[in-house]
């Protein structure tokens, strides 16, 4: 296998080979950009993570012509001027994985997108199952892509679940799905060379209010569906990005959206008004909170949320920050300061934060 990591060849056969690839992969995002109706941004994301981004390595056979038992010695030729360095291994060159098939709803296929370490280790790399916030609307599940490199680079399996949206089915089937993404990784665990007692889950928006529901829920049998049902859906961790939490409370604090509008994202997601009887069952089983008691153990937790969002208030983090510490549950919570929704807070200082909070639960 050639792995091109920020170097060039000017070996014909390398050149070959390499425009090759380029052509390969630039008829692949084609492919997806027709069959998935991407935005052009969107899909000019996806060719500057693997074109522009050093680490990530583009992979074709060459057994035919390389023999992996020669050792190649270190060149004696110093010509005048060179400048020599040393190589620094500081990540693992990183393989993106596309359209994963997990579950199936008769045509409608359900996919995940998985970036993983290219080499292999002799320990299993822990898991992080991400869900892209939409309102529980149709997902952008490209959008978040860039964000997850170095993690894979620094050893994470990340796998970013499409689950069904608010217009194909209302609640439980988001939670459902992600709950059933987490359980087809863990009975893959050896294909994508993962630990399955290792998985976080971690979310943006409406993404972070089903990680929350994930991580709270654990043992909920309504949320159990599809296949693998052999397999645990339960995680070792839990990063909220400001998600909704108690939907019935959402419009005690300003925003920009009127939350208990027949048509606002938390009524579609659960099939009418929030504040309507007729739906009050189903919106207290989607409130993390609610499953949130001193008797039941959880992951850790962390949240995090910007003091200005505009479309999910900073109390519906404050609230599950509350329950969580008042029923002994390890939680640390991250106000920041001058950020809205999602606006400010995917920082190089918050992404420290998160590789930080997951090496010290799951490594």
């Amino acid at each position: 296998m050639i792995v091109i990591v920020n170097g060039k060849s000017d070996h014909p056969l390398i050149q070959i080979v390499k425009y090759y690839e380029l052509l390969t992969i630039m008829i692949f995002f084609l492919r997806i950009f027709s069959r998935r109706q991407l935005g052009l941004n969107n899909l000019i994301s996806m060719l500057i993570i693997l074109f522009v981004n050093p680490s990530i390595g583009i992979a074709q056979s060459l057994n035919e012509v390389r023999d992996l038992g020669i050792e190649i010695p270190s060149s004696d030729e110093r010509p005048a001027g060179v400048i020599e360095i040393d190589a620094i291994f500081d990540g693992y060159p990183v393989t993106y994985i596309h359209d994963v098939v997990y579950a199936n709803y008769g045509e409608r296929d359900l996919v995940l997108n998985i970036m993983l370490p290219s080499l292999d280790s002799v320990n299993p790399y822990p898991l992080v199952v991400f869900i892209q916030g939409s309102g529980w609307l149709p997902q952008n599940v490209y959008r978040s892509l860039p964000n997850f490199v170095n993690f894979a680079r620094a050893g994470y399996v990340i796998a970013s679940v499409e689950y069904r949206h608010s217009r194909e089915a209302i609640a439980p089937a988001q939670v459902q799905d992600v709950k059933a993404a987490i359980r087809f990784m863990r009975a893959n665990a050896e294909r994508y060379g993962l630990d399955p007692s290792k998985v976080a889950v971690w979310g943006t928006s409406s993404g972070g209010h089903l990680a929350a529901l994930v991580g709270a829920s654990a043992g909920v049998g309504s949320f159990l569906t599809q296949d693998n049902l052999d397999q645990s859906s339960d995680v070792q961790a839990v990063i909220d990005f400001f998600g909704p939490t108690d939907f019935r409370r959402m419009d005690d604090y300003p925003s920009q959206i009127n939350h208990s509008h027949a048509s606002s994202p938390e009524s579609l997601v659960v099939g009418g008004p929030i504040q309507t009887q007729a739906v009050a069952e189903i919106v207290a089983g989607y409130n993390p909170i609610n499953y949130i008691s001193s008797d039941r153990p959880l992951p850790p937790f962390l949240i995090v949320h910007g003091d200005i969002d505009e479309l999910v208030p900073f109390n519906q983090s404050t609230l599950l920050y509350k329950e969580l510490r008042e029923a002994g549950k390890e939680v640390t919570f991250y106000r920041v300061n001058g950020a809205g929704h999602g606006s400010g807070i995917f920082s190089k200082q918050m992404m420290k934060i998160v590789k930080d909070f997951l090496d010290q639960h799951l490594r």
